[in-house]
């Protein structure tokens, strides 16, 4: 397990205030929190939806909190702190347990590569991590808004890591796409919500006989910390 420093704290959501603060009720007080997604979060209407935060050490800080994972099916924690995630990945390959790197020697992170950079470079492979977190896969509940208010936008960074990763392919006859998903989430295949999405997977497919492999890592978070459940290649779904 991917322990936290400290055990998080459980609450619920009184609402989301802007892009960057949710307002939580913790033990009969309502505190402004961080919100570490600006965009959305699934089409989550957060009144009333738990949640688990975390302390901040930093006395500067506006917040005192931030939300680390939210619940809406009764049944599991799904984080959505994306700044934790490549600090997970690499806790992960330092113990040797992922196995589209079963036994990695030399491990970067945050690698310059033409004009991009990538999260991580392990043994001179490229790999980026993304949490897709604008749709979530779970089954629909009250706490999911009726309608979609507006279609997500293909950010012109997911786009261009895409580009980066392939062009390393002529070099390095290897690149890799880790879809990381903190709770259980079925096979993951691309947004048919998001803008563009026809577009990047044709450019990925394309990719995939030079070399582009797709992964996807999902893991149960708790209160203490981060546990893998599994993590499994999805090439061939894509």
């Amino acid at each position: 397990m991917f322990r936290f420093e400290h055990p998080l704290l459980e609450g619920t959501i009184v609402k989301r205030r802007n892009r960057f603060v949710m307002d939580v009720l913790l033990d009969d007080e309502i505190v402004a929190c961080h919100c570490p997604v600006t965009g959305r979060i699934g089409d989550v209407v957060f009144e009333g939806v738990p949640c688990l935060v975390s302390r901040a050490d930093e006395t500067t800080r506006t917040t005192r909190f931030t939300v680390e994972a939210i619940s809406i099916d009764d049944a599991q924690w799904i984080g959505i702190h994306q700044g934790r995630v490549n600090d997970y990945v690499a806790h992960l390959l330092g113990e040797s347990r992922l196995p589209l790197f079963p036994k990695p020697t030399y491990i970067e992170r945050e690698i310059a590569h033409y004009d991009s950079r990538i999260d991580f470079a392990v043994d001179g492979i490229l790999m980026e991590v993304k949490m897709p977190l604008t749709e979530l896969f779970v089954t629909p509940l009250p706490h999911f808004a009726q309608k979609i208010a507006h279609t997500p936008v293909e950010t012109k960074r997911l786009a261009r890591h895409l580009d980066t990763l392939i062009q390393s392919l002529e070099q390095n006859g290897r690149a890799v796409l880790l879809y990381v998903f903190l709770y259980d989430a079925p096979v993951f295949t691309g947004n048919p919500n998001r803008r563009n999405d026809g577009a990047l997977r044709r450019t990925l497919r394309a990719a995939i006989p030079d070399g582009l492999e797709v992964w996807q890592l999902n893991a149960r978070l708790s209160p203490e910390g981060i546990t893998l459940l599994r993590c499994f290649e999805t090439t061939t779904a894509q």
